[in-house]
């Protein structure tokens, strides 16, 4: 960990400058441009509004709250999360020039990667900060929240990045594994359906290990209901608890596999 911490030191001008650059060449060729970035996230939400509201009917109010306001609360970290978890593992070999022809600090990759997708999670957030002030939801106390919960979302999958990005190196095939787990993790999660209303008790308490539900629980307790995060204390001993062991996990395969990636590249 302290190697991966110096490998940072000295370059924070150039991950935030490669994570601008990194956002640009995402949407490079479009008229919009990185205008995408936001534009299409609502796209989506609007879709799922309009199916579930509008075509099934189904969109009713979930403890108070009405169906568009809870999805949008839950679908504005799921992109955020789907984009960490899918760019991080294309990370090292989206960028393996920085690898095979330049002296550059590998695990830095991962972190202007991640942090590209902060900066348009951040662009997201502000749309629905301001969706939700003119809701009269905000601002609130518990709204002070997010710098709990967003930390620790980049975190974790800023360090789950570093053990999916180096296994990607030595086998393309788990990119496209991981774009195909993400359809499952998405339905699986609770980002459409309130996962605290679970009749079946053994998929409840298997949730609480499943850190996109912890997520976007975090997320709708901050912005809608009004929750503290310590009134569900083992919801957080539970992700603290696997924040660990995926960081510890992640800082040995990047350190046993670093010196290989070059080669394999």
């Amino acid at each position: 960990m302290l190697n991966i911490i110096n490998e940072h030191k000295g370059f924070s001008r150039q991950i935030w400058k490669l994570a601008v650059l990194e956002i640009q060449r995402r949407f490079k060729g479009s008229f919009l441009g990185s205008a995408w970035a936001v534009i299409g996230p609502f796209t989506t939400l609007l879709l799922f509004w309009f199916v579930f509201t509008i075509g099934l009917r189904q969109g009713n109010e979930i403890h108070g709250v009405s169906f568009f306001l809870f999805l949008m609360v839950g679908l504005v970290p799921w992109f955020f999360i789907r984009d960490m978890i899918v760019g991080g593992a294309r990370a090292i070999r989206g960028n393996a020039q920085f690898v095979t022809k330049i002296n550059f600090p590998v695990s830095t990759l991962n972190t202007f990667t991640a942090v590209s997708h902060l900066i348009v999670h951040a662009l997201l957030f502000a749309c629905m900060y301001v969706y939700l002030i003119i809701a009269g939801y905000a601002p609130s106390i518990y709204n002070l929240q997010i710098f709990f919960y967003l930390p620790l979302a980049f975190i974790f999958f800023l360090a789950l990045g570093w053990t999916i990005s180096t296994w990607a190196v030595f086998s393309p095939d788990l990119q496209s594994l991981i774009s195909s787990l993400m359809t499952a993790i998405f339905w699986l999660s609770g980002v459409l359906w309130n996962s605290y209303d679970l009749q079946v008790v053994w998929l409840k308490k298997l949730l609480l290990f499943n850190p996109v539900t912890f997520i976007v629980n975090g997320y709708r307790k901050t912005f809608l209901y009004n929750e503290w995060f310590w009134e569900n204390p083992l919801e957080v001993y539970v992700f603290l608890g696997i924040l660990v062991i995926v960081i510890a996990f992640g800082v040995f395969n990047y350190t046993r596999l670093r010196k290989d990636m070059a080669d394999v590249l």
